[in-house]
């Protein structure tokens, strides 16, 4: 009986106020997204088309908050109740519950892993934070470490025939984080804390309160660390996300918004095996054993430093329509030292950015249209110094201007949803000669069918141009999914042919910044769920693949995640418990530039999540239980056994 005191205690002494609703609470009719994620079998929240949507909370004072929306009424919703559940380390493990993603793990916490979504990794997604393009406008990629966890309440992933629309650049794929906003009657804090082997910890602070009658604050403050592993790959991260809010009435809400980054990381390139192999040919008995191994960069590393600010209105201008207008200034900094043989180089981008950003909806009944519109300037410095001698450097400008326009039909009792949509972008960029301007414009049509609340089908075709390329980009996606009380499954199906990275963002004399042929590819997902009693089953598949075998790179042919879980309420509804094993199985990858084959790997995790009255979630998880060794990316040794654990704690409201 000791080992349930801790869990007795908390049920009879925790009395405070539930887990908050989510921001997406107060979705229009006619903008409510389908979340699917994998849990959606279990949970009653993933009903058709009405679950993400519960009564607008009225207070004393009749204020109704307005918040961000989806960016599309087909895109994929991974909700917030979901992943509080994941056993995750940052924000790109957050993605992993699609199937149609796959991440190229380069092993150590901090790392910049490179996602890849639809097949797409940098220089191809835009990553949105509502509605804001949060890209790197040098190597308009990001690196998810800098996107808050514990600040997001959904991820919206936008469909491949429609990813070309949204942010600045005409992308391939879109990736929209909805960051969380609320309005509580009482105070509102909660703090998360978590470590593991190696030093590896992370805690966060939220608090968000009404410090007046219509002024709500809100402040979010993350660090997480760890030590080293391997040589060089210590880590720490500062963020700082806050937001005041002002609600000028029931239609229209200001906001003032600062964001802040600021990290430190040992980039060291992985396992020297070249080093290794002139020693011995076992290779393995030296690349898995951190105090002996050789590292590529032993004195690499990265800071990286973040300020965005924005001014944003949310209105209600008419009946059944919704303005969101954003104006933002983004500064980043990314600077890379290296010392090594007597060389030492720094190499620095700064880029500032200054943009407006409009989404428009509005519904007439059967018919809807969304307009959306960008206009952003920024100004790039690149700085190479090698020695402390003569520098190379760089400096230009980019300027983009893009509008878009989705027509929506809501046909047979809107259970058929057909759409058109065309994106039209000028971009002026300095530094390139002698034509500085290109007209890029690409259009696309989809459509949605309801056969009724638990069986839906979508396909979309899009046809646009991308960067400097020669020819369109063309993108068709096919997919349906089935839900019931009990049953889950997802099946998408994507091709895409002639697109070609790197594109217009990438200087040419940018060295380190390396992007590889994408060409024509080929994906099926498979995302399926089902509960028996109190056993959840879970699972992710993918499979890519292209009629020219030797340029499926960076992608490997199969990947699944099977998960079993007890997974149920317990103590009178009081305790929700999500405990299991995880089945991991990545297939063989061809990783460019090194020319390696990337064998077969697979792992099985322990997890444990438990929610004690919707106020605290205790974590833990024993990881890699078989001790495989391995690794997704040369070379990167993949975590051994070992154990993380920790909680999330609603406090004092």
């Amino acid at each position: 009986m000791i080992k349930y005191l801790p869990i007795f205690f908390l049920l009879n002494y925790l009395n405070i106020f539930s887990q908050i609703s989510d921001s997406l609470d107060n979705i229009p009719d006619s903008l409510k997204v389908d979340p699917i994620s994998v849990n959606a079998a279990y949970d009653s929240l993933f009903a058709l088309d009405s679950s993400m949507v519960r009564e607008e909370t009225v207070f004393p004072d009749t204020l109704i908050p307005l918040q961000a929306i989806p960016l599309t009424n087909v895109s994929k919703l991974i909700n917030r109740r979901s992943f509080l559940f994941y056993n995750y380390r940052y924000t790109g493990d957050f993605l992993r519950s699609y199937s149609l993603n796959f991440v190229k793990d380069l092993a150590f916490m901090g790392q910049p892993n490179e996602s890849f979504i639809y097949g797409v990794g940098n220089g191809g997604i835009s990553f949105l934070q509502d509605g804001v393009l949060w890209n790197n406008r040098f190597t308009n990629s990001l690196d998810l470490n800098h996107i808050q966890s514990e600040d997001i309440d959904s991820i919206e992933i936008v469909p491949s025939p429609r990813g070309f629309l949204y942010g600045t650049y005409n992308n391939p794929v879109t990736v929209n984080f909805i960051m969380k906003d609320f309005l509580s009657r009482e105070p509102y804090s909660r703090i998360k804390y978590y470590e593991g082997p190696y030093g590896e910890a992370m805690i966060d602070g939220k608090f968000s309160a009404r410090i007046y009658k219509r002024w709500n604050l809100s402040f979010d403050l993350t660090n997480r660390s760890a030590d080293d592993r391997y040589i060089n790959s210590d880590y720490s991260i500062w963020q700082v996300n806050t937001k005041l809010k002002y609600f000028l009435s029931n239609s229209v809400n200001l906001s003032a918004n600062y964001s802040f980054v600021d990290s430190d990381v040992g980039l060291n390139g992985g396992v020297d095996v070249d080093s290794i192999s002139n020693l011995t040919s076992d290779i393995n008995s030296v690349l898995y054993d951190n105090l002996a191994a050789p590292v590529v960069y032993p004195n690499k590393v990265q800071s990286v430093l973040n300020h965005n600010v924005s001014l944003r209105m949310h209105a209600i201008p008419y009946t059944n329509a919704k303005l969101d207008l954003t104006t933002y200034y983004k500064y980043d900094f990314i600077e890379i030292k290296d010392s090594r043989d007597s060389i030492s180089t720094t190499d620095s981008n700064e880029n500032k950015t200054i943009g407006v950003s409009l989404n428009y909806n509005h519904n007439w009944g059967i018919t809807s249209l969304q307009v959306l519109g960008n206009y952003e300037k920024s100004d790039i410095h690149y700085n190479l110094n090698i020695n402390g001698g003569d520098s190379v450097q760089h400096s230009w400008d980019k300027n983009y201007i893009s509008g878009a326009a989705i027509f929506s039909g809501y046909l047979l009792d809107k259970t058929l949803i057909p759409s058109v949509f065309y994106r039209y972008t000028n971009e002026d960029i300095s530094y390139i000669s002698p034509e500085t301007v290109h007209n890029l414009s690409g259009y696309g049509i989809d459509i949605k069918y309801i056969i009724n609340n638990a069986l839906s089908f979508y396909g979309g075709y899009s046809s646009y141009a991308q960067g400097q390329s020669d020819n369109n980009v063309n993108t068709l996606e096919l997919g349906g999914k089935y839900m019931s009380k009990n049953l889950f499954v997802e099946l998408r199906y994507f091709s895409r042919r002639d697109l070609y990275l790197p594109s217009h963002f990438i200087p040419p004399f940018a060295p380190d910044v390396h992007f590889s042929l994408v060409g024509n590819v080929d994906g099926i997902g498979l995302s399926f769920s089902y509960q028996y009693w109190k056993i959840l089953f879970e699972s992710n598949v993918s499979h890519y693949f292209t009629e020219e075998k030797d340029k499926l790179i960076n992608l490997p042919d199969v990947q699944f995640i099977n998960g079993i879980y007890l997974n149920d309420m317990f103590f009178d509804g009081n305790l929700k418990l999500k405990a299991g094993f995880v089945f991991y199985y990545t297939g063989q990858n061809f990783i460019p530039g090194r020319e390696i084959n990337v064998d077969a790997s697979n792992k099985i995790d322990f997890t444990f999540a438990g929610e004690i009255r919707r106020v605290a979630i205790v974590y833990f998880a024993w990881e890699n239980l078989f001790n495989n060794q391995y690794f997704i990316t040369p070379f990167y040794p993949m975590p051994e056994r070992n154990i993380r654990f920790g909680i999330s704690w609603e406090l004092f409201n």
